[in-house]
């Protein structure tokens, strides 16, 4: 992906990079297990650590906020938060497990977070774009000693900004996530695929030749790709 896997038809890879996909899941849907799904694994189970019954809220809902809230909803949560800004985002949100949703441009995000959650904010919180503003957010979203999970990312140099009071006082716990274990947690997710707890097909929403992949970036930049697409090769 970083240097001569993008886009290619082949590459090597690590040996404990793989997993066998199984003939009943959906050959092309299925890539986004490598990225999206396993993104949003890395960040639920290994960073946040989430149990059931823990309230969580996703800001920003494109391929990895899409998969948070189906992972939350497989492992318990109970209030599902999904926040963006469009609206054609948070209605698919409902149909991967979000309980609330909210549009970002029309309501005080971290104020409705907390009417939802009684005033008290999400044992977790996951900031899935990758901006300053979303960074923010997220770290006044979450409880007394809640955790504030990061993903997304930005370009190089970017800042983010936290409340250094609430920070300390509120004992909140900022933490960084880049993906998930290939060897322990890919086989996981296929298994998970393969039940159905994990809903590949919809979270796919469009499919690319590999002649329109300059579109599929362009579309990507612009934000205008639901959920997540998928370059044919």
């Amino acid at each position: 992906m970083y240097c001569m896997g993008g886009l290619a038809e082949y590459c090597v890879v690590p040996a404990h990079a793989l997993s066998v996909l199984p003939d009943s899941l959906p050959y092309t849907e299925s890539a986004i297990l490598g990225c999206a799904v396993f993104t949003a694994y890395g960040a639920i189970v290994h960073a946040a650590e989430m149990r059931p019954g823990d309230s969580v809220a996703v800001i920003g809902i494109g391929g990895v906020g899409s998969s948070c809230l189906q992972l939350a909803r497989a492992f318990g949560a109970s209030d599902i938060i999904a926040v963006d800004v469009q609206d054609e985002k948070l209605h698919k949100a409902r149909a991967f497990g979000a309980t609330h949703t909210i549009n970002a441009t029309q309501e005080d995000a971290v104020g409705k977070i907390r009417e939802i959650t009684r005033g008290m904010g999400v044992d977790i919180a996951v900031e899935a774009l990758g901006k300053s503003q979303t960074f923010f957010q997220c770290t006044q979203s979450v409880k007394d000693g809640g955790k504030a999970v990061m993903v997304g990312l930005t370009q190089s140099g970017a800042v983010g900004v936290v409340d250094i009071n609430h920070l300390v006082r509120r004992k909140i716990k900022v933490i960084g996530s880049y993906g998930g274990r290939p060897r322990q947690d890919l086989p996981k997710l296929v298994r998970l695929a393969e039940t159905g707890v994990l809903n590949l097909p919809d979270a796919v929403s469009r499919k690319y030749k590999f002649e329109e992949a300059g579109q599929a970036f362009h579309d990507l930049s612009q934000g205008s790709i639901v959920g997540r697409a998928v370059v044919e090769i």
